[in-house]
């Protein structure tokens, strides 16, 4: 179930480009990425590997690259949003995104390809610890 929309993350048009190139190029296998924000607004893409075991079914990024990415977020005292595509169903949460992002406690977007070969689509939410699901905007500036 999802709660009303509470909140909105502004994601310049240029970087919301770069996460539909980057999910379209990992299709058909989940791709992953993060984001740099302050203050709900996006300032910093990271696109990466997807470091799980099944690509086709999970999406995961590697270590490595995740303490790089929250060494650089440090640096200007951000926050992550984690994002990744879902190759053949709704850009919605899974069981398994949910039991992630509730220990996370990062926002995710999920881009979905089920309409594939147009692009992708995407939306935000944000998982509590209780798994509670509540839908968010996002607004391409």
């Amino acid at each position: 179930m999802v709660a009303e929309t509470s909140f909105v993350v502004h994601v310049p048009s240029t970087i919301y480009q770069e996460m539909v190139e980057h999910v379209s190029s990992g299709y058909p296998n989940e791709t992953c990425g993060a984001l740099g924000s302050v203050d709900g607004r996006t300032i910093k893409h990271y696109p990466t590997a997807n470091a799980a075991e099944r690509p086709d079914d999970f999406s995961i990024i590697g270590e490595t690259d995740l303490i790089r990415i929250y060494d650089d977020i440090d640096t200007y005292d951000g926050e992550l949003i984690y994002y990744h595509s879902h190759p053949i169903t709704e850009a919605y949460p899974s069981p398994r995104d949910i039991d992630y992002a509730r220990r996370s406690g990062y926002l995710y977007i999920i881009f979905s390809h089920r309409h594939h070969p147009e692009p992708p689509y995407a939306r935000v939410f944000k998982i509590d610890v209780q798994g509670q699901v509540t839908e968010g905007k996002i607004a391409i500036d």
